[in-house]
């Protein structure tokens, strides 16, 4: 059934400025240092926390959620369970936004007046345009002990809409660059070098989630062709050996995500080299991107993934991007929002 595209709903539009929209009644700020354990940093921060990265890539959280699970359980069904952040720029949020949502702006989203009033008895979905940086983000919140997770394709896996996007629409298919079954040769390297500026492991997650959400989120494949041509990055490829072994990019070298913040396979990535994060759609990339740039690396993911790279659905391990998206109903703010300082999330 298809519902109109826009749902107009009284709101103050200060809210907006505020970090909230239509929201449930406003949260108990929470004391995050007694949600992760670690109370001092009595060592290495590089070591505490990559100890604390490999603890979160190993416990198996879903990637991501999909829109229209999104869409029966919060909106149709109005599951309290759920809480949705919408990380957009504040202008995309107030002119199209999934009814019930919440705004925090990607630039804002390592900072305590916004973290601490998240409520930890929901699932926190994280909406963003494509999915990447809600992806980042969900990984830093999740390992700020939030049960976060970030909605499939972002707002482009909700509307074929620009409009409503606020970005561009999800690719309709693939780009059939080539792929090699040749194994790159590794080195070893040494690890970042991390700034002791806190004495606690939550403070210090709040510090490196800080410094991630300036870099870049994503790149285009064509400008990852690109770079890959002319040999000026290193490309860790982050989906399961099987699908890697059946075809990956030129140079690219295979550390499954679980995988990728133990030692030995952090030694083989390089300190001051863009590493670009390749993986299945670009979720697992983003949340690989964003552990690694916590931990002191230059890691940027691929848009879409192998899914745009090629339409190989044994190199995939699914189905190639296409854009047979659903239209489904959206919310707006009561009053126009000129673009603000924030930055827009990807």
């Amino acid at each position: 059934m298809r519902f109109a595209k826009q749902l107009l709903l009284i709101a103050i539009p200060l809210l907006l400025l505020a970090g909230c929209g239509a929201q449930p009644a406003a949260q108990t700020p929470t004391n995050q240092t007694d949600a992760v354990s670690a109370p001092s940093l009595s060592g290495s921060p590089f070591a505490l926390l990559r100890q604390d990265s490999d603890k979160y890539l190993k416990t198996n959280l879903p990637l991501s959620v999909d829109a229209q699970e999104v869409y029966e359980k919060a909106v149709a069904n109005a599951d309290v369970s759920y809480y949705l952040v919408d990380i957009r720029a504040d202008e995309h949020y107030a002119n199209h936004h999934i009814p019930g949502s919440v705004h925090i702006a990607y630039a804002d989203t390592w900072r305590p007046n916004k973290t601490d009033f998240l409520p930890r008895d929901k699932k926190i979905v994280v909406i963003d345009y494509s999915g990447h940086s809600s992806s980042q983000v969900a990984a830093s919140w999740s390992m700020m002990g939030f049960n976060a997770v970030a909605m499939k394709h972002g707002m482009a896996g909700w509307s074929k809409d620009k409009d409503v996007i606020g970005g561009s629409p999800m690719p309709c298919e693939p780009k059939n660059f080539s792929v090699v079954k040749d194994l790159a040769v590794t080195q070893s390297h040494d690890f970042p070098i991390l700034e002791n500026k806190t004495t606690t492991l939550p403070n210090l997650l709040r510090l490196r989630a800080e410094a991630a959400t300036a870099k870049a989120v994503v790149l285009q494949v064509d400008d990852v062709l690109a770079k890959v041509t002319a040999k000026s990055v290193f490309v860790l490829d982050v989906r399961a050996s099987e699908h890697f072994n059946a075809g990956h990019i030129a140079g690219s070298v295979n550390v499954p995500l679980h995988s990728v913040a133990e030692e030995e396979n952090l030694k083989k990535l390089p300190v001051g080299q863009q590493i670009i994060v390749v993986c299945y759609d670009g979720h697992a990339a983003s949340q690989a991107a964003r552990v690694l740039n916590q931990l002191g690396y230059d890691a940027i993911a691929m848009r879409d993934g192998m899914s745009l790279w090629t339409g190989d659905v044994n190199v995939i391990g699914g189905q190639a991007v296409a854009c047979t998206i659903s239209e489904r109903i959206t919310a707006q703010l009561n009053a126009p929002l000129n673009a603000g300082p924030s930055t827009a999330a990807t």
